[in-house]
């Protein structure tokens, strides 16, 4: 649920029980309207670009207020490592040299940080007045391809079946003239659905050195194919600021991302960024205008489904103000809310709880 528009007294917003645990906001901060706002650009460049990892002690490449609009020009990993260059990587697929981004080879050139995953993040992002234990809410505007082609690249080892394949499988895909589909052949049209599969905050300072690999408290790869355009992430703060990151856009994944990749496609990524004071968000939760969404995330399935299901019972409590026991929340999740594997390759797992908002009055 989007927060209310301001009423001409703006004062502590009326905010359904659903948001009360993840803080409280000073003032009502709208949903900016399509095309009114002027985004703050953040291109990726070797300054603002690094290698997959989240440090605590990166200086911010971009520091904005609350109620702030920001585009970042975004690019996805595919071909920035390929020995002969991310340019002749995609010659190599039929991609001419003039339509892949200059900044692909550029960014290569940075030096890749010893346990660091093969992600290009840009960031991070401060957000004046975000404290460690505060809510940093992400609301995703939009999600816009900045080319016309994505890849999906799988081998041997690789995804949640590794010995399915003996050789390295790699395949572009196009988009087709509407913008709606990629041509997968075999008249198969693949469903275009951009998003962001990292977003995250700087972890705290005790995790040490933090892999953008596997998804955690703090985001990151969450790989959650539904965070697209309209709806809103929600994370924890660690750091002043909250430090925030983004990288590896897709433009269509099945829930689990089960061969490793999803369609890799560079993408234009525009949030607005909401501080919420307080909150003391455990893991992430996001929203959509249909759905909240709960998680759990851990190395071991079982795991996060057990944090997912605690946190969505922990929802459905708050979110009635107590009107439903933590029994009533138990049961109604066995019997309507499901839990999705929406990330099961990156080292955690992720598991989401999809709670329907008609399920609350």
């Amino acid at each position: 649920m989007r927060p209310p528009k301001p009423s001409a007294t703006p004062a502590e917003p009326d905010r359904p029980p659903a948001l009360e645990s993840l803080g409280a906001v000073e003032a009502v901060t709208p949903w900016p309207s399509p095309g009114r706002v002027e985004p703050v650009v953040l291109r990726t460049t070797p300054e603002t670009a690094i290698w997959g990892h989240f440090p605590t002690d990166r200086m911010p490449v971009l520091t904005v207020d609350s109620g702030t609009v920001v585009r970042i020009d975004a690019v996805n990993q595919a071909g920035v490592s390929a020995a002969e260059g991310p340019v002749a990587y995609f010659e190599r697929l039929g991609v001419p040299a003039d339509q892949v981004l200059p900044e692909l080879a550029e960014v290569a050139a940075n030096p890749r940080p010893a346990g660091s995953s093969g992600h290009i993040l840009t960031g991070p992002i401060h957000v004046r007045g975000a404290e460690p234990g505060d809510t940093l809410e992400i609301r995703i505007l939009d999600v816009s391809p900045r080319v016309p082609y994505g890849v999906n690249s799988t081998g041997p080892g690789a995804g949640v079946c590794g010995d399915l394949l003996d050789t390295a499988s790699t395949r572009l895909l196009r988009l087709d003239e509407s913008g709606r589909h990629y041509t997968f052949g075999h008249g198969i049209k693949v469903p275009f659905k951009p998003f962001a599969g990292i977003m995250g905050v700087a972890p705290p300072t005790s995790a040490g050195f933090v892999s953008a690999n596997p998804p955690d408290r703090w985001g990151g790869n969450l790989d959650f194919r539904d965070l697209v355009a309209g709806t809103t992430l929600y994370l924890p703060v660690f750091q002043p600021g909250g430090m925030f990151y983004t990288g590896d856009t897709h433009g269509a994944q099945g829930h689990g991302e089960v061969d490793q990749t999803a369609v890799e496609h560079s993408m234009a990524v525009t949030v607005q960024f909401v501080v919420r004071k307080g909150g003391g968000l455990e893991w992430p939760r996001a929203e959509s205008d249909e759905y909240f969404w709960c998680m759990g995330i851990d190395a071991d399935l079982d795991v996060a489904l057990r944090i997912a299901v605690e946190e969505a019972v922990a929802h459905l409590v708050e979110a009635t103000e107590g009107a439903l026991t933590i029994a009533d929340a138990y049961a109604l999740c066995s019997i309507a809310v499901d839990f999705v594997v929406a990330e099961a390759v990156d080292g955690n797992k992720v598991v989401v709880a999809y709670i329907a908002k008609s399920l609350v009055p």
